[in-house]
């Protein structure tokens, strides 16, 4: 017969172990938070830019910063770019808009579907 204790410390080192392929989906991102902030905050929980290669110049000028996470902005006049991050299987979108001083501020951001295995 298994000692209530033992089979306490086998539970509690069986949910301490991380599955494969899970990781916490808590994402602390807020609106209004400088993308800057995001990108550090997302990088310290794992997730990693997969921003597009090859932006105009005019997309670089419009984000304001040299992040790699950056995938394009609209020309539209209101400022808005987007950033993707990867984390596994995971996908991140984070949309910005420009800020009251001229940097970009988060506006939105969702969880794309999976990247297939």
């Amino acid at each position: 017969m298994a000692r209530p204790l033992g089979v306490l410390v086998l539970l509690l080192t069986a949910l301490a172990i991380p599955m494969r392929g899970v990781q916490p989906q808590v994402l602390q991102l807020r609106a209004n938070q400088s993308i800057d902030s995001a990108d550090a905050q997302l990088k310290a929980q794992g997730w990693r830019p997969a921003g597009a290669p090859g932006l105009q110049p005019f997309e670089r000028e419009l984000a304001g910063n040299r992040l790699t996470s950056l995938s394009g902005c609209s020309g539209t006049g209101a400022g808005f770019c987007r950033y993707d991050y990867r984390r596994g299987r995971q996908r991140l979108e984070v949309i910005t808009v420009m800020g009251p001083d001229g940097q970009g501020v988060v506006q939105r951001w969702q969880q794309a579907p999976n990247l297939p295995e």
